[in-house]
């Protein structure tokens, strides 16, 4: 029989349980607070920080900055609807120390998902043991794990790092989206066609770069992402 995996989380009331982890399948994990957070002492040199996924009113912790990449790349993939960072405990039955994934997301199709850093191992100890607790979690509590990399150095990555800014529904606008899928129906540089548009510059820039970030306009996500050379398209083409 297989080693059964305890689960601890917080009640909606803030209060904690223990479970078998195939019991908390149907619970709203990304809607409870943290079982853990990194503790603070001089001479740390991970850096804890913060991060507000668009349209969500709590935060994702994240340990380190690898942490925070694998939250921002939560937030560009189109299947997640909602994540928050350390929210549930995973432990064997007969063992006292845990592993605290990094975050706990929600796919559209209803399904769930941990995302993990490699580096962010905390109490688990040795990387193997803690990947063989999570994939027997994941068997039993029927969620997909995912490892993300422990640096991703890449034209894509760095390009989602400066347009997360842009993410925000409050710069969505129909009328300026109907003009630039216009104006981008055939390839051309960013920067031209906000010129072309004739729109008001700044906010024109903004609400262009929100409907690159949504992939409502396109852009080569593998080369820097440079406004006044990238060439940017949209997917509706010349009507």
């Amino acid at each position: 029989m297989a080693e059964v995996v305890w689960a601890q989380f917080l009640s909606p009331a803030g209060r904690l349980l223990k479970r078998p982890v195939s019991q908390v399948c149907q619970e709203r994990l990304e809607e409870r607070a943290e079982v853990w957070r990194p503790t603070r002492y001089r001479g740390r040199r991970a850096i804890a920080t913060w991060w507000r996924p668009a349209g969500q009113a709590r935060l994702a912790g994240c340990a380190t900055l690898g942490a925070l990449e694998a939250a921002l790349s939560l937030e560009f993939d189109p299947q997640v609807v909602s994540f928050t960072g350390w929210p549930v405990r995973l432990a064997w039955a007969d063992s006292e120390q845990g592993y605290v994934p990094d975050f706990f997301a929600r796919l559209a199709d209803g399904r769930a998902r941990l995302l993990v850093c490699q580096t962010s191992q905390r109490a688990a100890g040795d990387w193997e043991e803690a990947s063989r607790l999570l994939e027997a979690a994941g068997e039993q509590a029927g969620w997909e794990v995912r490892v993300h990399p422990d640096a991703e150095d890449t034209a894509a990555a760095a390009n989602r790092q400066r347009l997360a800014r842009y993410r925000h529904a409050r710069l969505a606008d129909v009328d300026t989206a109907r003009v630039l899928h216009q104006v981008f129906a055939r390839p051309r540089p960013f920067t031209d066609g906000v010129t072309a548009s004739a729109l008001p510059e700044l906010a024109t820039v903004a609400r262009a770069l929100h409907l690159v970030w949504m992939r409502e306009l396109l852009i080569d996500w593998s080369t820097p992402f440079v406004p006044a050379r990238s060439l940017v398209w949209s997917p509706q083409g010349v009507r």
